[in-house]
C-alpha cells in the first residue's frame, strides 16, 4: 500500500513532524515501512507492507486512523456533501441481491449527464505518486475514492446495462464472460458472484467489469456500484480464475460494509464536481444482514497482567476509541464494540495485542523466563529423530528439507498403479501454490529425488541426503488424513575418498543396505532384508529389498531406482539407490533405551565355516538361525562364491563364527562341539553341506 503524506494530512495533522518520524511511528506499531520516497517531486510517499489480517490499513483514511491514534491528535472524518438534483434515483436504475451470502450489501449512485475527460492536475498527480496510471476522470474518481477511503467502487455506463437494474447473483462453474481487458474468460471457481443486468453478467463482483458495459469517451449517464463482498469468495474466484486486481486485493482481506454509502456518495459529488454531471436524489441501498459488532469482554488488569505492563486503563481506552472501538463500563471492565473495518478483532487478547501496539511494544520490559524447577525428558518422538538424525549424519548424510507439497504427476513417474494406495490415497491441495505444488506427498521419495537432480544439475559427483517428515493419505472428503513420520535417505554417484587407501568407486545396494542396517540398529529396532514382489515398482527388483521387523512386519523398503522412473524425473545416468521407513512402527515397536549387558571378562575363540546351500536362499536366514545358539557371540558373512568348484544351484557362503562364555574360557573340544551342533541344525533345516 502506498500513501502520500499530502493525501493523509487532508484526514490528520502531520505539522512538526518529518517523513522519517512518520514512518518510524508506524513502524513501530506493526505497520512496517518498506520504503519512504519522493517521487518526481510528488510530496513524500510511504509504501507498507500491510499483513492480510489488516484491510483497514489498505486506505488513506485507514493509515490516518493509525496516525491519529499514536500522535494524539484528532481524525478529519470525511462528510461529503452531495448536491444532488433531478429525478430520483429510482426511477432512473434498481439493483437487487439474490446471493446475500455473497453479497453483503449492494449501494449503488446514478449520475447524469458526465462529461468524460482527462482529470485534473492534482487528482492525477496523488494517483500517478502511489503508482496508478490515470486513465478518464470517471475511472481515476473511482480509484481515488478506493484508494482514499479502501473501498472498491465500478462505474458502469448506465445506457448500457440492460434494463438499467444490476443483480448480484452467482453463477456456477464454466461460465464464460469477457473481462474490461479483452479476454474471454472460463470461470472456474465453484462459485463465481456476478453482477448482472438483464440480458447476463457485466461484471465479475469485486474483482473486474465486464467489457460490454465499460466507460467510453461517448458515455453520459453513470450507473456507480459500491458494494461488500464475502471476502473468502472472491479470494477463491481470484485464484481459480487468475485475475487479481486492486479491487479484489481488498475485497479478499474484508470489506467494511458500513462505508459503501459513503464510498458512493464521495465518487458520485467528485463526479459532479469533475465531471459536469448531476446527482440524481437518493441513493439505491440493499442492506439485508447489517453489520452487528461481537461484543468483548475488556479487563485493563487482565491487559497488564498479560504484556507484563502498567498502562493506565484510560490510556488503553483513549487509543481503543481512536481506532473506532465502542466502550462501555461493566463492572471491573468495559465491554467493547469493535468497528466494521476490524473484522481481525474478535477476542480479548486481540484488544490487549492492539493496547500494547498503539501504546508502543518499547513499552514492555524485559524479563527473563522462568525455567521449570525439573528438567522433562524430550517425548519419544523427538528422541527417535534425533537418533535417527545422528546416525544418518555421522554416516556422511546432509539433512534435506523439501516441501510437503509436491507435483501431482508423481505418481506417474513413479509408476504407481491405479490401486496403488499412494495414488488412490493421494491428498489434492484446494487452493495450490503452483502447479508444481497440487498435492500433499504420500512419500518422501519424490522430494528427495528432485534434490537429486537440482544436484546433478550443478554438476555434484556425490548426493547423500536423508529426510525426517510427515507424509499424508487421504481418508475421504470428510475426514482428517493419515499423518505418519517417515524417514528417508538417498545415496548417489562416487563413494569412497578417491585415494590410494580408499578408491573411488559408485554407490551401490550394499552401502544403502548397510546404511539402513545401521540406522535400525541405532534405533534399538534391527532389520530384517528379505526379496518380494510386493516392492513399490520404483526400484529395480534386480537390487531392491524389503525391510520388516524380526516378526515379518514391512518396516520399509530399499533399493536401486528403477531406470524408467531416473528417466521421468529427469535424472542423469548415475544410478540412485532409496531407502524409506515408517518411523511411527519403529516408535511403536522400539523397546526404548537398550539396557547395559556386560561384556564378558573371558576370550573368545573364532570358526571359519564355508558352507554349500541352495543359491536362492537368503544368507540372512542362515545367520538367523545360527544366532539361536546361546553360546555364538556374533558372526560374519565373509565371503561368497558361485563358480566351477560349486555344484550347479548351489553357493558357497563362508562364516566367521565367534563363541564366547560369560562364565568361563571355552576349551578346543566344546567349541568343536557347537561347530558340530551348528551343522547338523543346518543341514537339517536347510540342508547345508560343510565344503572341503
Amino acid at each position: 500500500m502506498k500513501a502520500s503524506l499530502e493525501w493523509l494530512g487532508d484526514f490528520v495533522d502531520l505539522s512538526g513532524l518529518t517523513p522519517r518520524e512518520i514512518a518510524d511511528k508506524l513502524t513501530l506499531a506493526g505497520l512496517e515501512v518498506e520504503n519512504l520516497s519522493e517521487p518526481l517531486g510528488e510530496g513524500w510517499v510511504l509504501e507498507i507492507g500491510v499483513t492480510p489480517n489488516r484491510p483497514d490499513a489498505l486506505s488513506i483514511l485507514g493509515l490516518a486512523r493509525e496516525l491519529a491514534a499514536l500522535l494524539n491528535r484528532p481524525l478529519k472524518k470525511p462528510a461529503p456533501q452531495v448536491l444532488e438534483e433531478g429525478p430520483h434515483v429510482g426511477a432512473l436504475a434498481r439493483v437487487a441481491i439474490d446471493d446475500p451470502d455473497h453479497c453483503f450489501r449492494f449501494a449503488a449512485r446514478v449520475i447524469q449527464d458526465v462529461t468524460i475527460g482527462p482529470s485534473p492536475a492534482w487528482l492525477a498527480g496523488r494517483l500517478a505518486a502511489v503508482g496508478l496510471r490515470p486513465i478518464n476522470n470517471i475511472v481515476d474518481i473511482t480509484n481515488y475514492v478506493m484508494l482514499e477511503l479502501g473501498q472498491p467502487l465500478h462505474a458502469y455506463d448506465l445506457e448500457e446495462v440492460g434494463g438499467r437494474r444490476l443483480t448480484a447473483r452467482a453463477y456456477p462453474q464454466g461460465t464464460v464472460f469477457t473481462t474490461l481487458d479483452g479476454q474471454e474468460r472460463r470461470l472456474a471457481a465453484e462459485v463465481n458472484l456476478m453482477i448482472c443486468d438483464e440480458a447476463g453478467p457485466v461484471g465479475l463482483a469485486g474483482i473486474m467489469g465486464g467489457l460490454n458495459s465499460e466507460i467510453r469517451a461517448e458515455t453520459r449517464h453513470i450507473f456507480l456500484e459500491s458494494a461488500a463482498f464475502n471476502a473468502a469468495s472472491i479470494r477463491r474466484a481470484s485464484r481459480a480464475n487468475g485475475l487479481s486486481t486492486d479491487a479484489s486485493y481488498r475485497f479478499e482481506r474484508g470489506s467494511d460494509p458500513e462505508i459503501c454509502g459513503l464510498a458512493a456518495d464521495r465518487a458520485a459529488e467528485l463526479m459532479r464536481i469533475l465531471a459536469g454531471g448531476r446527482v440524481a436524489l437518493g441513493r439505491l441501498d440493499l442492506y439485508p444482514r447489517p453489520f452487528a459488532p461481537p461484543v468483548i469482554e475488556f479487563s485493563p488488569a487482565r491487559a497488564n497482567a498479560y504484556l507484563g505492563t502498567s498502562h493506565e486503563p484510560r490510556e488503553m481506552l483513549r487509543v481503543l476509541r481512536a481506532i473506532g472501538l465502542e466502550t462501555e463500563a461493566a463492572g471491573d471492565g468495559f465491554k467493547l464494540r469493535p468497528p466494521s473495518w476490524r473484522p481481525d478483532l474478535s477476542r480479548e487478547v486481540d484488544i490487549w495485542e492492539e493496547a500494547a501496539r498503539l501504546l508502543g511494544f518499547d513499552r514492555i520490559p524485559a524479563t527473563l523466563p522462568k525455567p521449570p524447577a525439573r528438567r522433562q525428558d524430550p517425548p519419544p518422538a523427538w528422541r527417535l529423530r534425533g537418533a535417527a538424525r545422528d546416525r544418518l549424519a555421522a554416516s556422511g548424510l546432509a539433512e534435506s528439507i523439501t516441501y510437503s507439497f509436491i507435483n501431482p504427476n508423481f505418481a506417474d513417474r513413479l509408476g504407481l498403479a491405479a490401486d496403488s494406495p499412494w495414488r488412490r490415497r493421494t491428498l489434492p491441495i484446494l487452493n495450490p501454490l503452483s502447479e508444481e505444488q497440487g498435492v500433499l506427498r504420500p512419500l518422501l521419495a519424490p522430494g528427495l529425488i528432485n534434490a537429486l537432480k537440482v544436484n546433478q544439475a550443478h554438476g555434484r559427483p556425490r548426493t547423500a541426503l536423508f529426510e525426517l517428515g510427515r507424509v499424508f493419505l487421504s481418508n475421504g472428503p470428510d475426514r482428517q488424513p493419515e499423518e505418519r513420520e517417515t524417514i528417508a535417505g538417498l545415496l548417489s554417484g562416487v563413494m569412497g575418498a578417491g585415494t590410494w587407501i580408499e578408491p573411488a568407486r559408485p554407490a551401490d545396494f550394499w552401502d544403502i543396505k548397510g546404511l539402513v542396517e545401521n540406522l535400525c540398529l541405532a534405533l534399538n529396532c534391527p532389520a530384517e532384508f528379505k526379496r518380494t514382489p510386493d516392492l513399490p515398482p520404483w526400484y529395480d527388483p534386480a537390487e531392491a529389498a524389503e525391510a520388516s521387523l524380526s516378526d515379518g512386519t514391512p518396516l520399509g523398503h530399499l533399493g536401486r531406482l528403477d531406470n524408467r522412473a531416473a528417466q521421468a524425473f529427469g535424472l542423469k545416468e548415475a544410478a540412485a539407490y532409496l531407502f524409506e521407513l515408517d518411523a511411527e512402527l519403529i516408535l511403536e515397536r522400539a523397546p526404548g533405551r537398550r539396557p547395559f549387558a556386560a561384556w564378558s571378562r573371558f576370550p573368545s575363540a573364532d570358526r571359519d565355516l564355508a558352507l554349500l546351500l541352495d543359491k536362492d536362499l537368503p544368507a540372512a536366514e542362515v545367520a538367523a538361525a545360527m544366532l539361536e545358539d546361546q553360546n555364538l557371540a556374533g558372526l560374519s558373512l565373509f565371503d561368497v562364491y558361485q563358480g566351477d568348484q560349486v555344484p550347479a544351484g548351489k553357493k558357497s557362503l563362508a562364516f566367521r563364527l565367534t563363541f564366547q562364555s560369560m562364565e568361563k574360557t571355552l576349551t578346543d573340544d566344546e567349541v568343536n562341539g557347537f561347530c558340530a551342533r551348528l551343522l547338523d541344525l543346518l543341514s537339517r533345516r536347510f540342508g547345508a553341506l560343510l565344503r572341503s
